[in-house]
């Protein structure tokens, strides 16, 4: 399995309006610890039925991967959470370059991730007072 599937499955669920942080949480690291893309959508599908008991389905699917030792399951958790950032940051630039195109500052994605945040305020400071 690669970051790319988790990846999808991040982008997945936070699509999914229905699913709170904790159900978006556990589908990440279930698709993680699983690397089995039909039983994460299996798992999704189940999620999605109306009045669908979250901890019942929880307890089911965890038991579907192996138990490991605590250290690992939290470096897991780590790098599910830091694609999930991933996932936001990269939401985030592209808005930042499109609210910036709309008020006349050409800014491109990459620009804004390379670019110091303080020396991109200023030149936003000063394209705006221009």
């Amino acid at each position: 399995m690669s970051l790319a599937f988790i990846s999808e499955t991040v982008t997945a669920v936070k699509n999914m309006p229905q699913f709170s942080k904790e159900v978006q949480k556990f589908v990440v690291e279930f698709s993680f610890k699983t690397k089995d893309k039909d039983l994460t959508n299996k798992l999704m599908d189940e999620l999605t039925v109306p009045d669908s008991d979250f901890e019942m389905i929880k307890m089911k699917y965890q038991t579907m991967y192996d138990k490991k030792p605590k250290w690992v399951g939290q470096i897991e958790n780590l790098l599910v959470a830091l694609e999930m950032y991933r996932v936001e940051e990269e939401k985030a630039i592209n808005r930042l370059s499109d609210v910036l195109k709309g008020y006349g500052i050409d800014v491109t994605p990459e620009e804004i991730r390379k670019t110091d945040t303080q020396e991109l305020k200023e030149r936003v400071k000063k394209e705006i007072l221009l």
